[in-house]
């Protein structure tokens, strides 16, 4: 029997991480949410970070509302991202009410007339800007493999700015609950991995 092709290996992953996540109660990805803010909080490149990636949570994933809240309450710009034909571009939030759900995904997005993470960065009195990047998937490992949903807006994003931006220093991070962390994502060569993995467990919160 031939072994399973990459896809196939990431598809049955796919399946497998939203069975467990569908499985969880509301509350858990809340409390994750409060627990991630609190690490954030603390986090040495958060504190750095002039700006801060986010994006709206769906139902079965950490909650980032603390996140925004926290962002917010030190200072810092935040922006979401915005599909924009087969890529991702970022915008910047001021208000959670700002985002609508639009998309081929109907997840909620920047509205028309946001500042773009490119404008904001190049507006800046100091370069290049620190950026902490909170980078969403399925399924991670220890070694920074990440499992998106399959469409490659953030290997292609990533890739392009770790690559070619010169007013940006983007360090990534993915929060990771239990349920999400295995011993090996599998990983093709267009697969961009993040930099750290925080692991956050929403019952101990």
């Amino acid at each position: 029997m031939a072994l399973p092709t990459l896809a196939e290996q990431k598809k049955a992953l796919r399946q497998e991480i939203r069975l467990r996540l569908k499985n969880l109660p509301a509350h858990y990805f809340h409390h994750a949410g409060r627990a991630a803010a609190e690490r954030l909080n603390q986090h040495p490149r958060w504190q750095q970070a002039q700006a801060v990636l986010l994006y709206a949570s769906l139902p079965t994933e950490i909650d980032t509302a603390p996140m925004f809240r926290l962002a917010r309450q030190d200072g810092k710009g935040v922006f979401y991202p915005k599909i924009v034909g087969e890529d991702i571009q970022f915008y910047q939030v001021d208000d959670e009410k700002d985002l609508i759900p639009q998309g081929p995904l109907h997840i909620p997005e920047p509205g028309p007339g946001a500042v773009s993470l490119t404008e904001w960065a190049a507006a800046q009195s100091t370069q290049p800007v620190h950026v902490c990047g909170i980078i969403p998937g399925l399924a991670f490992d220890r070694q920074g493999g990440r499992l998106g949903k399959g469409k490659g807006y953030y290997d292609r994003f990533l890739s392009s700015i770790c690559t070619t931006s010169s007013t940006l220093d983007l360090y990534t991070i993915a929060l990771c609950l239990p349920e999400q962390l295995i011993d090996q994502v599998p990983r093709g060569t267009q697969d961009w991995p993040v930099q750290e993995i925080i692991l956050i467990d929403g019952a101990a919160h």
